[in-house]
């Protein structure tokens, strides 16, 4: 069909979503085009060639910072996409029980979500200071003598900045997951439960192949905002502890170099993307699917 048939045919349609499809290619497209030719180039005070190169991309893997913000944010990604998916199936499965009083959790659990993240950052700062709650919390079951230096770096830190940002965002994947319990169909646990079916085989059986495309879903979600992490790393460990985002950031605005800052900031996406396929070739194809 020649395109003016289509204008002609679809106006409206077309006039619709043109604001989106304008503001997607300006403030989306546009910047990430920007991005990746920005990180070919070299600054002209290290080159007179302003032709394209990899020279950005090797300095980039040269630095030991930007080596440890590359491991520091696969660490956060990895453990927090474990923790928030364990954590938000545990809450949703108990959310969508019968058990009175569920309907009136529900805002209780979801109250993280409507707090700022420099707010969170804030609140988490003094809740892993060597007197927050946290250390007297341990302090008080015996399982530490003294205090925890959560903000000196290190292992404890990576597992500061993971704890916090759960908090934050595991009622999303919450909301996700029990959207999924919602839309299964009862009667089928009532015919497996007229079988003798157990509580672990109903889930295995039942409840997990059909939850499996929310889950996806949420993994998907959930991994392309963790490994964007940016705000709760630099509030609690400023540039004590580096992740990518904060390292594109601090590039550009501490030491004025846009072309590290956009190498790094491509090297994110592209771990972004590979993550994304990697999961659903490997686990989410059934996924994706039944969506």
């Amino acid at each position: 069909m020649p395109i003016k048939k289509i204008v002609k045919r679809y106006y409206f349609e077309i006039a619709l979503i043109a604001p989106l499809v304008l503001f997607l290619l300006i403030f989306t497209l546009a910047p990430i085009i920007r991005t990746v030719i920005l990180s070919f180039q070299q600054a002209p005070q290290v080159s007179e060639d302003s032709g394209f190169g990899f020279s950005n991309y090797k300095d980039l893997f040269f630095q030991e910072s930007f080596r440890k913000a590359f491991f520091n944010t696969i660490f956060i990604a990895l453990a927090s996409l474990l923790f928030e998916i364990s954590l938000g199936l545990i809450l949703a499965l108990i959310l969508s029980s019968s058990l009175k009083g569920m309907r009136f959790l529900r805002p209780v659990f979801i109250l993280p979500l409507a707090i700022p993240t420099v707010v969170v950052g804030v609140i988490m700062s003094y809740m892993f200071s060597t007197s927050g709650w946290i250390n007297r919390i341990l302090i008080d079951l015996a399982l530490t003598d003294s205090p925890v230096y959560w903000m000196a770096g290190g292992f404890k830190s990576l597992l500061m900045i993971t704890l916090a940002d759960c908090w934050k965002v595991t009622p999303i994947v919450m909301m996700i997951l029990l959207a999924g319990l919602q839309s299964i169909d009862r009667d089928l646990y009532r015919a497996a439960r007229i079988d003798g079916a157990g509580g672990f085989y109903i889930f295995r059986r039942i409840t997990f192949p059909l939850l499996l495309p929310f889950i996806t879903m949420a993994i998907i979600i959930r991994g392309i905002d963790a490994f964007r992490i940016f705000a709760l790393p630099l509030i609690l460990m400023g540039q004590n502890l580096k992740v990518i985002g904060t390292f594109a950031y601090l590039e550009y605005i501490e030491y004025n170099n846009p072309y590290l800052s956009a190498a790094s900031s491509v090297v994110l996406l592209v771990m972004i993307m590979t993550g994304v396929v990697i999961y659903i070739r490997a686990i989410g194809k059934k996924g994706i699917a039944a969506l």
